[in-house]
């Protein structure tokens, strides 16, 4: 049995139902899909959350292409990327690695750091470490490479805004392989990430890759096919033991099952396995989330006075706007740009700027309405959707790798046959949602 309906779940049962095995998905909301959403804006049908994936991870495009999706997966324009500083769009700086800058000279030529902010990244630069050793926060780690500056403008503004968190409490381990990677090396870890993006240049294949018509029909094509194995509206209110198996017990009743995988996100996860594994219960509890809201604007392209000739802007907490990143989906994926329309996606919301969640939805829209005049000088009427995501976005502090492990070891111990998994254990992104559900399943 999966308990979970998001893609995380969704991918356990995709295992399952390639392997032959007999299960039943449950989830406790009238909706399939998780975070993975969309539908009518205007004349468009938009994601209402992610809306393109890794595509250096594999295991998205692989699922896709195992579900008849691999003639649909499309590749984003790849457009310059800019950060709004100081009353300006300014481009991001060539190369970087997760917002980490590697060409000081390409940074001062943006105007996004400050004299005394380029003297600390040359600096830093051009300093060596020492090998990390265990696990520490991406600013204990990069301050000292890149400056403080370039870090608030550069890198906690990639990093910290996609799981609207903060840079300087993320596990490098947990949140930023790469950089963790290069860190451990030692030594220059401008040199370390120069070589890490050679290897990269190697492999052939966009960065990115989405999905013609939008992420939502991967949810759409695996329910299809799993067909009457999901069940909506129905949540597990506990599992009890039955010698060498379980008993769901259910809003709707009781089901047998030999094994249980757990995708919910962290609190009803640490709920169900809380009587078999306390102290495993006892850290999911103490996992802290972040709340965002996503507002999308639909409006005649020629009411943006920008050209929106890239992937869109993020913008440094020290500018004071509500916004923490546009996007600009129509530029950014063929299949939002009907020739007359701008798709613009605007978030906001980090753990430490909870100001979206005291205003009410129409204030929220007049605020980022306000700024994308400012920014992009938008006009007009748009058609406007709000999403919000309370309380969805795991944050990752330091020896939280550590902590998932001891839940495994503790699960197996004391509770064979039920298994815990999805974006609270190892990684939030897409890829990482859909390898953790399939292992799960695997095991």
């Amino acid at each position: 049995m999966v308990v979970g309906g998001g893609i995380t779940g969704l991918s356990a049962a995709h295992e399952l139902h390639q392997a032959g095995r007999e299960f039943v998905l449950l989830e406790s909301t009238d909706r399939i899909g998780g975070k993975i959403d969309g539908g009518p804006i205007g004349p468009l049908d938009v994601d209402s959350a992610a809306d393109g994936f890794l595509a250096r991870q594999p295991e998205m495009a692989e699922l896709c292409v195992e579900i008849g999706l691999g003639d649909d997966l499309v590749r984003p324009s790849g457009g310059q990327a800019f950060i709004w500083a100081d009353g300006r769009l300014r481009p991001i700086p060539k190369p970087s690695v997760l917002g980490v800058p590697l060409d000081a000279d390409a940074v001062e030529s943006s105007g996004i750091i400050s004299e005394s902010g380029l003297h600390d990244l040359r600096e830093g630069l051009d300093g060596e470490q020492a090998p990390l050793t265990g696990d520490a926060t991406v600013g204990e780690v990069m301050r000292p490479v890149v400056g403080s500056e370039a870090f608030e403008r550069l890198v906690d503004p990639l990093l910290g805004g996609i799981n609207a968190g903060s840079a300087d409490h993320m596990s490098i381990l947990a949140g930023a392989t790469q950089l963790a990677t290069a860190a451990r090396l030692g030594g220059s870890i401008r040199d370390n990430l120069l070589v890490q993006a050679g290897e990269s240049a190697k492999t052939p294949g966009p960065v990115f890759m989405g999905v013609n018509g939008g992420t939502r029909r991967i949810v759409d094509r695996l329910t299809e096919r799993m067909g009457d194995s999901i069940r909506t509206g129905t949540r597990v209110e506990a599992i009890d033991r039955d010698g060498g198996a379980w008993v769901v017990r259910t809003s709707v009743g009781s089901e047998p099952a030999q094994q249980v995988i757990l995708t919910t996100p962290a609190a009803a996860t640490a709920r169900l396995i809380e009587p078999y594994c306390p102290d495993g219960a006892a850290t999911l509890d103490d996992l802290n989330y972040s709340s965002a809201v996503l507002v999308t604007f639909v409006i005649d392209r020629e009411r943006i006075e920008h050209p929106l000739d890239g992937s869109g802007f993020l913008v440094p907490r020290d500018q004071g706007l509500l916004m923490t990143a546009c996007s600009w989906s129509s530029s950014k994926w063929a299949h939002y740009d009907d020739g007359t329309h701008a798709v613009v996606r605007v978030s906001a919301g980090r753990t430490d700027d909870l100001r979206w969640l005291s205003l009410d939805r129409e204030s929220v829209v007049a605020a980022l309405a306000s700024e994308l005049e400012t920014t992009i000088g938008l006009t007009g009427n748009p058609t406007v959707r709000v999403t919000e995501w309370r309380d969805s976005l795991p944050q990752y502090f330091p020896g939280h790798l550590d902590r998932v492990d001891a839940i495994d070891a503790e699960l197996a111990k004391t509770a064979p046959g039920l298994v815990a998994t999805g974006a609270a254990f190892r990684g939030l992104g897409l890829p990482a949602c859909v390898r953790q559900g399939r292992s799960a399943a695997r095991r």
